[in-house]
């Protein structure tokens, strides 16, 4: 009987990982103003950008979003040596918010380019970082980048495992799951 229920827990566990690494293959990105955002929507797994301007995001994080991790981490993006650089999403969301009181343009990429892409030991543990260095903003090492300008007080919801560029200071929101994190954790180490 123990092993029958360890097998089903094994099986469980093995569904929700498999589930949790598929990613859509279409490349969307939604517009939605915060009224129309419904939770079932994230699971499209396509980058969502919120039109309306959002005052406070932990509430909007707090009301909205709050079945959807277990642990949420701050991060102040700022330029540095590696600014340049591709990133890949690690968390199960990220929500990329411009505090700025300008607009500022994110590059992002469907997560079936990664492989086109060596990733290097300088990763964070919210996003791995390339080594490929953007020289050209219009060619980005024959990938498809899409741009997207966010206005001030906007956000972008950007899925796992999608790519993005970002070369200007902005806040960070990585919500995280108990299985993501151990897979973040992995990919950092392997």
């Amino acid at each position: 009987m123990n092993k029958l229920l360890l097998l089903i827990l094994i099986l469980i566990i093995v569904i929700y990982i498999n589930y949790y690494n598929k990613y859509n293959n279409k490349f969307e990105i939604l517009q939605l103003t915060s009224d129309k955002f419904k939770q079932n929507i994230l699971h499209e797994k396509l980058p969502i950008l919120i039109e309306d301007p959002i005052s406070n995001v932990n509430d909007f994080i707090y009301v909205l979003l709050t079945y959807e991790y277990i642990f949420k981490k701050d991060h102040k993006y700022t330029k540095n040596i590696l600014s340049n650089n591709i990133n890949e999403n690690l968390a199960y969301h990220l929500i990329i918010y411009n505090s700025n009181e300008n607009t500022i343009p994110i590059y992002i990429s469907h997560p079936k380019y990664s492989s086109k892409f060596k990733f290097n030991k300088h990763n964070s543990y919210y996003y791995r970082i390339s080594d490929y260095k953007v020289d050209d903003k219009e060619n980005i090492n024959d990938t498809q980048f899409v741009k997207i300008n966010i206005k001030p007080k906007q956000l972008l919801i950007l899925p796992s495992y999608w790519l993005f560029y970002l070369n200007t200071n902005t806040d960070m929101y990585f919500l995280y799951g108990i299985f993501n994190s151990l897979i973040s954790f992995s990919k950092i180490c392997i």
